[in-house]
């Protein structure tokens, strides 16, 4: 059995992987994937089947961001739907229209400000002389100010600061 999408946007969402409506519920997906086999809380097919195709709207689904994006489903997948794709697309649409969950902003925020997702502590530092490792420091930073602006991904970060600001007051 086919599946139908109930989404709102679904054009807009079908624009960018129109193989999703191939599903037929078969699992295969699920299978083989790592955060379903070893996450807990999270299935891939129970994911894609009721947080994408029988929601209204998927991107407010906090399932998506738990995809590693690995693509073992997709290489086993008999249809060739490709659902790191449809994720992907559904976190894009999810980061646009505000729905992303904070810890991931804070995640690009830090990655475009310092060139890293986490802060280095100083325990790493004190491990990386003990390896007689180099410290770290990420190199051209500006430059990932830059991609951030002219990707537009600056200026998304900047409505989701708006609307969250106006959520709280």
């Amino acid at each position: 059995m086919l599946l139908s999408i109930k989404f709102q946007a679904r054009n807009r969402f079908l624009e960018r992987g129109k193989a999703v409506e191939k599903c037929f519920k078969c699992g295969t997906c699920a299978l083989m994937c790592p955060v379903t086999r070893y996450g807990e809380g999270y299935n891939l097919r129970e994911t894609f089947m009721y947080d994408i195709f029988s929601s209204e709207e998927p991107p407010a689904k906090q399932n998506l961001w738990s995809c590693s994006v690995c693509y073992k489903c997709y290489e086993v997948c008999p249809q060739d739907v490709n659902p790191p794709k449809v994720f992907k697309a559904l976190k894009e649409i999810a980061f646009e229209t505000g729905r992303a969950p904070l810890s991931v902003v804070s995640l690009v925020k830090s990655v475009i400000h310092t060139g890293m997702s986490f802060p280095m502590s100083d325990a790493s530092r004190r491990m990386r002389a003990q390896l007689n490792l180099p410290s770290f420091a990420p190199k051209d930073v500006d430059d990932l100010g830059k991609i951030a602006k002219n990707t537009g991904l600056e200026r998304k970060l900047d409505i989701l600061k708006a609307k969250r600001t106006n959520e709280h007051e």
